[in-house]
């Protein structure tokens, strides 16, 4: 398993643990950018496992790997309109490899 350099979390910060469902490559302004969907275990037998996106710009693996990250939490506001016309916030949350 990949491990997370062992140092105090800064604000914004955490550690993402699970294994790497699907790898996505591509360039962001000239740089080679990776996307890769990490499935975490679920909370008990009931749940459903979450899934969640990190952003990187190194390989953290291939399908099936299991990974522990440390990710900046960032994220962006935005809104859209609805059926009905009104206009609906939100925001879209980032996770993005410290490296």
């Amino acid at each position: 398993m990949s491990e997370a350099p062992k140092q105090p979390l800064k604000a914004n910060q955490t550690v993402i643990v699970g294994r790497i469902d699907n790898v996505r490559n591509f360039e962001v302004s000239g740089k080679n950018t990776f996307e890769t969907r990490v499935i975490q275990a679920a909370a008990d037998e009931y749940s459903s496992p979450s899934a969640v996106a990190l952003m990187s710009h190194h390989r953290l693996g291939g399908s099936g790997d299991l990974v522990q990250v440390l990710v900046s939490v960032a994220g962006f506001r935005d809104s859209y309109k609805d059926k009905q016309g009104g206009t609906v916030q939100t925001a879209r949350n980032t996770l993005r490899v410290v490296e």
